[in-house]
């Protein structure tokens, strides 16, 4: 623990600028980085449009993940994680990790005081359970349960071994072997409005087999939106797109194994021709 807890201390660590959702009001980034599978927007395929893949990481980083996963394997060998959170000396905002899949391992090393774990076990708006994490793994389902960081003083370097891959996911090649097997498939890249309508109104219904249609929504609060509405037994393929992009055709094309038959829908009318 020593060698690693000194290496964390001395390594440099670059800013992070991704997690958005555990940075105090007015932060841009914070000393962080994650090593182990990620999910990545493009280059392999899950349901909602993610790749599973391994963090490429610095020399100096990958060293200290290295430490860190042998660590974690010596000491929670009933645990099976594929990811490790590195947190550097931040006091982390209330929030709950919506990619973690159950319960999650954290330890906090280093030389401080204060810097406990707050867990709103009972709602996230009631008084927290503050937990003593130094030198100590503790474990809970953070994704269920709202979590911050109490202040602390001196150096706090926590790490979180959490586990990513979710009941939806398929390898690449199980999912190129499924498209293949299609003559072709339907891209739907529209309006929500739009997806409503076709959807609800089962225009496609004989037509072609629900897995064949690929609804593709610009962003994950779109994608959710039409889980509450659609059949999930039925159209179950709707991938997060591209979020920068108003227009999803490449990333749809680079979605897809290459040569695949795609047919574009925009439109009512589209589907209405098809």
């Amino acid at each position: 623990m020593q060698e690693l807890t000194e290496k964390l201390i001395k390594v440099k660590i670059p800013k992070s600028h991704t997690r958005l959702n555990v940075l105090q009001d007015g932060d841009k980034g914070y000393q962080g980085f994650v090593g182990g599978l990620v999910r990545q927007r493009f280059g392999g395929i899950n349901k909602i449009g993610y790749t599973i893949a391994p963090k490429i990481l610095k020399p100096e980083l990958q060293e200290v993940y290295e430490m860190a996963r042998k660590y974690g394997e010596n000491n929670l060998k009933d645990f099976k994680f594929t990811s490790i959170q590195f947190n550097r000396n931040y006091k982390i905002k209330k929030h709950n990790d919506r990619n973690n899949e159950h319960d999650s391992y954290i330890i906090a090393l280093g030389d401080y005081t204060g810097g406990e774990l707050l867990v709103y076990f009972d709602g996230k708006d009631n008084p927290p359970t503050p937990v003593d994490i130094k030198n100590k793994f503790y474990t809970f389902d953070g994704h269920k349960f709202w979590h911050e960081v109490a202040p602390f003083e001196g150096n706090r370097i926590s790490l979180v071994y959490y586990n990513i891959l979710k009941p939806t996911d398929v390898s690449k090649e199980e999912f190129c072997k499924e498209v293949d097997s299609f003559e072709f498939v339907i891209a739907i890249k529209n309006n929500i409005e739009d997806i409503y309508f076709i959807l609800n109104e089962n225009i496609l219904n004989g037509v072609v087999k629900p897995e064949q249609i690929f609804i593709f929504a610009q962003t994950s609060e779109i994608r959710k939106e039409l889980l509450k509405t659609t059949d999930k037994s039925k159209y179950n393929n709707i991938i997060i797109g591209d979020r920068d992009a108003t227009d999803q055709t490449n990333f749809i094309y680079n979605f897809f194994p290459d040569g695949t038959n795609i047919i574009f829908c925009e439109t009512v009318e589209d589907f209405m021709t098809l």
